[in-house]
């Protein structure tokens, strides 16, 4: 039997914040698309050293969360694919509008491959038409993801 090819994803770190909420009245559109990319077997979660610091930053700031607990727990489900840093190829990135502070973590979904990208931020969101026709790169919301993969 041939398996499906795994295609990854990337939430960024205020998503990754509402699912260590689990408030689901709060967060129900993020919360769904936690789920959704959890039971599809062919999407994995794509974490790198880079995301994981963008990730770091945000459960140390109010209100604060322990992130570990969390990244384990994803692990030990198979939910997620770690990339070495040193095998990621970064190429320069032609983005108008990226701000710099945020390039990390957009370079890493491209350089990873990831299908996706899963934001409410208004500014990534305005990067969708060019990322995903330069890099193959659909910057969405999680109740845009839900729809489209659920």
């Amino acid at each position: 039997m041939v398996r499906p090819r795994q295609r990854l994803i990337v939430f960024d770190a205020l998503m990754v914040k509402a699912y260590a909420s689990s408030d689901s009245h709060s967060f129900p559109n993020e919360l769904e698309a936690f789920q959704v990319s959890f039971r599809r077997q062919q999407l994995r979660m794509l974490l790198t050293s880079g995301i994981l610091d963008q990730y770091q930053k945000t459960a140390d700031k109010p209100p604060q969360f322990q992130l570990q607990p969390i990244l384990n727990a994803l692990n030990e489900t198979g939910a997620t694919i770690h990339r070495d840093e040193y095998h990621l190829i970064r190429g320069p990135i032609d983005l108008t509008g990226l701000p710099k502070w945020h390039q990390t973590l957009m370079r890493d979904a491209i350089a990873g491959g990831a299908a996706y990208l899963i934001t409410n931020w208004p500014r990534w969101l305005d990067l969708s038409e060019q990322t995903e026709t330069k890099y193959g790169l659909s910057i969405v919301t999680p109740a845009r993801f839900v729809e489209l993969e659920g």
